[in-house]
Parts: C-alpha cells; sequence; structure tokens
C-alpha cells in the first residue's frame, strides 16, 4: 500500500484593493475606446456606473493615475488623457539614488552602456546642421569653463543635440530623466574640473565628426568612467565620517 503524499496547501490569493482594480479598469477602458491624449475621460459618475463602484473609488483612482501621468485634470473642465511621459517617474527617482548610493552607479553605468551602444547609429544619422551645433555647443561649453560657470545647460544639451537626429523622442525623454535625476542626486557631490569635463566633450566631438565610431565609443565610455570616478570619491568620503 503505498504512503499518501500530502496535497501542499494551495495558498489564498487576496483580492487587489478596489482603488487598483479600478486603476486597472481605466486603464482598459482608454485602450478599449482608444482615447489618445488630450481626449477626455468620462465623467467620473458615468465611470461609476459604468464599473460597478462608488465615486469615491473612481476619485481614488483618477488620483492616483495622475500620479503615474496616465490622467490629468484641468481645473472646471474635466479629466483627460495624458501623452506618454516619464516626468513622474523623476519626482521619485532622485530621492531613491540618494537613499540608495548603489543605485547611482548602477544608472551612470546603465547611461554609459546606451550611449556606447547608440553612439554608431548617432553618427550615421547626424545632420549637418547638428554637426554644426555640437561643435559651436563644445565652443560654449570651453568659454563657461574658462569663465568658471556652470557647464549644467550645456552639457545637458550637448547629450540630447548627440542623438537628436535618431528621431527617437522616448530615447531622448529617458536620457534627459537619466541626466535631471543625477543631477539632482548629486547637488552636494563636488563637480568635477570643468576643463577636464570639456576635454571628454571635445574627444566626443572629434571622433563623432570624422565619424570614428570606435573612437566615439572608447571616448563616451571614458566621460562616463570619469564620473563614475567622481561618484565613488564621494562614496567613500561619506563612509568613512560614519
Amino acid at each position: 500500500m503505498s504512503e499518501q503524499v500530502p496535497e501542499t496547501p494551495v495558498p489564498r490569493l487576496r483580492p487587489a484593493p478596489l482603488h487598483k482594480a479600478v486603476q486597472d479598469e481605466i486603464r482598459r477602458f482608454i485602450l478599449r475606446e482608444r482615447l489618445q491624449a488630450g481626449d477626455p475621460l468620462k465623467p467620473e459618475a458615468e465611470l461609476a456606473r459604468l464599473f460597478g463602484v462608488s465615486r469615491n473609488s473612481v476619485r481614488e483612482a483618477v488620483k492616483a493615475l495622475e500620479s503615474t501621468g496616465v490622467l490629468e485634470t484641468r481645473r472646471g473642465s474635466g479629466v483627460y488623457v495624458r501623452d506618454f511621459s516619464f516626468t513622474p517617474l523623476l519626482e521619485h527617482l532622485p530621492y531613491g539614488l540618494m537613499r540608495e548610493p548603489q543605485a547611482l552607479n548602477d544608472l551612470i553605468g546603465l547611461r554609459k552602456t546606451l550611449e556606447s551602444a547608440l553612439i554608431g547609429d548617432a553618427i550615421a544619422a547626424l545632420s549637418d546642421t547638428n554637426a554644426a551645433a555640437l561643435r559651436e555647443l563644445l565652443a560654449t561649453m570651453r568659454q563657461r569653463a574658462r569663465d568658471g560657470a556652470d557647464l549644467s545647460d550645456p552639457d545637458r544639451a550637448f547629450h540630447q543635440l548627440l542623438f537628436a537626429d535618431l528621431g527617437n523622442t522616448m530615447l531622448l525623454q529617458l536620457f534627459d530623466l537619466f541626466w535631471q535625476a543625477y543631477h539632482q542626486a548629486t547637488l552636494s557631490v563636488p563637480h568635477r574640473d570643468p576643463m577636464l569635463i570639456v576635454h571628454d566633450h571635445a574627444a566626443i566631438v572629434e571622433a563623432v565628426l570624422a565619424k570614428d565610431v570606435d573612437a566615439a565609443r572608447e571616448s563616451v565610455r571614458a566621460h562616463y568612467v570619469g564620473i563614475e570616478e567622481r561618484i565613488r570619491q564621494e562614496l567613500d568620503h561619506l563612509a568613512k565620517k560614519r
């Protein structure tokens, strides 16, 4: 007689909170009705009847979807579908990076990987207009470095311009998200020597304009290695103070 093996109890699934379920229903409704950015959502009372829930549950779900960038409320007009944006993520990302120092290194590593991987495509797509604009931007950075001025704005513009001709709006938004999150999270970290920053960007421009993909890729990597070293030194300094 074979010994019976006791059945493993199946864990009971907990139902999602109602406001979460309503969020999912609203997302499905937007997709089903093929609503586009700028289209109005049905009034709160109508959605409540449609989903069989209270108006308060709909209101909570709408607020949550506003915080994640799916919807927006226009005063006196109603609730509308928003265009896709990484902006809501930016509100939380710098805080997370400051709380978890390793995450900041990971972010820099991700930027380095993406930019070095795409630089060949960027070179192939680069227009004469943006090639000239890169030269002008580099000259601006060099002059600002000599004047002791902040390089943040031209640095931000440089990385946008470098990949602009790829025509990938989401990619540019993602790069800009990385840039903003990094700079907000490192406000207390001493900046690198401005002329070193200019040197890094000059090496990238020289290789890009020469259409030397290997040299451009190496210049991008070297630029981010310098940033990684700066962050590493600051983290070591903070660790010693604890």
